[in-house]
């Protein structure tokens, strides 16, 4: 299922930000040196998802595994998202980050998937969670050590980097996605 999640999910994005309009945005935030454009990136990708038919919830809140040492006793994910045709109650996790430097953005990705392991596995059917950063271009080797660097958790060091870790330039922008 996560094959297929990972493969989903990329399938989403890439037509995504190879549209104009996002490419255009992009390079107006990276001219002006606009900060905070997370949550623009996070409507644009809401619209992507009611046009694509997914079924989807913004901010929602999850309850906290209380025996893993959570610092909350709840959590909020960014977007839980539902495929026409999965298993009903059934959704992937997905945080958003954004941010110039490539090594806090890829920071604050692992950090989220650390979250992530604190849900309360009784609380949602969570077919997976998964990590969209958008940063300044970064070399895959780079990426990859940064992952190593920040990554704790085993559960995650046990993904394939290979198979579930994408880094795709976005064409005509300084700027590349990351999707762990």
């Amino acid at each position: 299922m996560i094959n297929r999640d990972f493969d989903h999910l990329c399938t989403l994005l890439h037509p995504f930000f190879i549209r104009e309009d996002i490419r255009q945005k992009l390079n107006i935030i990276d001219q002006n040196n606009i900060t905070g454009w997370e949550v623009w990136l996070q409507i644009e990708f809401s619209n992507l998802l009611v046009s694509t038919g997914h079924e989807w919830w913004r901010e929602q809140t999850l309850n906290a595994d209380l025996r893993k040492n959570p610092v909350r006793n709840s959590l909020r994910t960014d977007f839980l998202l539902r495929k026409k045709g999965w298993t009903l109650d059934s959704y992937i996790a997905l945080e958003i980050k954004q941010n110039n430097d490539p090594t806090s953005c890829v920071r604050n990705m692992v950090l989220d998937l650390e979250k992530s392991a604190r849900i309360k596995a009784s609380e949602i059917d969570l077919r997976s969670f998964w990590t969209l950063g958008i940063t300044r271009t970064i070399e895959r080797e780079r990426l990859e050590a940064l992952i190593d660097r920040y990554l704790i958790d085993k559960y995650y060091q046990t993904k394939s980097r290979d198979r579930h870790v994408l880094l795709e330039p976005i064409e005509d922008t300084p700027f590349c996605y990351i999707v762990i």
